[in-house]
């Protein structure tokens, strides 16, 4: 009996230390991932000092929002750096041939706000990241027998909404008490004047047949996948291998009686580059001035690694085509990765 017992005790605190360690792998991982969507894309272990600028737990859950890699990438794929054809691959340097129509846009500043907002039961907190981008739309035309560059000035207004989870109360490495579980989409646009165009729904099809519906890219969450047992009922952020085939269709309304122009803009980082126009499907005239209006386009995933966002870019055929007629467009932005 006693023989009995003290194996079952045996047993039991065998079984305690294997969730404990079970725990701490968790964790663990927990952390490395947190690093690895970082812009350091740091992958050797939790780091042994706070950031700079990093003070307490809110401090730093606003430095994790901040260079998260697929916040951080939303920047990058926003921006062309140079004009471009509507359709466009970028692998390295790009040259400076005149075409009948390039454009791009030039982002000349980023002003940023994150509000960290820590929910009841102190394990879940919201981080809301809003960013004001300005800068020069540029296109380069012929007009007649001439070339010509026509600069727009922007100022675009981006939103995104950042999951973080608990996995530590320490009191010395605070600065890894929270990390980052998912995200929303983002949406951005022009703000004054309103908009001429607006998104409606983005229908993303993935390898596989898994279908992806949104209306609400602010309200849409995305967990990281290796985050999953963190999160339950939500999404994983798409995880995607090289060469795959994704289809888009994107729901645009727009006062504006010329068809509007829609973009699949994806891959962008540091080097490369890659803008797509996608093709009208419908067009429905709504008998009040605005009309409804689909876009479709199927693409094929590109072949170097890491965290990007694949941002469906409406703007009025205005915007491109008139000189005199004001930027107005509206962008969502959805988060992948390439393994």
């Amino acid at each position: 009996m006693d023989t009995r017992d003290a194996k079952q005790n045996q047993h039991r605190q065998g079984e305690g230390n294997m969730k404990r360690i079970g725990d701490l792998t968790l964790m663990m991982a927990a952390l490395g991932g947190l690093l690895l969507t970082g812009c350091s894309q740091d992958t050797t272990g939790p780091t042994e000092q706070a950031p700079l600028g990093v003070t307490n737990e809110v401090t730093a859950m606003e430095y994790y929002a901040a260079n998260d890699g697929f916040v951080a990438n939303d920047e990058v794929t926003f921006e062309d750096k140079a004009v471009e054809p509507l359709d466009y691959t970028v692998l390295g340097k790009t040259d400076e041939a005149i075409t009948p129509l390039r454009f791009g846009r030039f982002v000349q500043n980023i002003g940023k706000e994150i509000k960290i907002e820590v929910q009841a039961g102190d394990t879940i907190a919201f981080g809301h990241i809003q960013k004001t981008v300005t800068g020069i739309f540029r296109i380069r035309a012929l007009k007649g027998t001439d070339t010509v560059t026509v600069e727009k000035p922007f100022s675009d207004v981006s939103e995104r909404e950042i999951i973080f989870k608990r996995v530590a109360r320490e009191r010395e490495r605070y600065w890894l008490n929270w990390v980052p579980v998912g995200t929303s989409l983002v949406s951005g646009g022009t703000v004054t004047p309103p908009s001429q165009v607006q998104l409606q729904k983005v229908e993303m099809r993935l390898p596989g047949g898994k279908d992806i519906t949104i209306t609400e890219p602010q309200q849409f969450f995305m967990r990281y996948r290796w985050m999953r047992m963190f999160m339950g009922g939500q999404e994983d952020a798409p995880e995607l291998a090289a060469g795959e085939t994704v289809t888009l269709r994107a729901t645009v309304r727009s006062d504006a009686p010329d068809a509007d122009i829609v973009m699949l803009r994806f891959g962008f980082d540091a080097t490369h580059r890659n803008r797509i126009r996608m093709q009208l499907a419908s067009e429905v005239n709504n008998g009040d001035g605005t009309y409804t209006r689909t876009f479709e386009l199927s693409w094929q995933v590109h072949f170097h690694r890491g965290h990007f966002n694949a941002q469906i870019d409406a703007m009025t055929k205005g915007t491109l085509y008139d000189d005199a007629a004001p930027y107005s467009v509206s962008w969502w932005a959805v988060p992948y990765r390439v393994f």
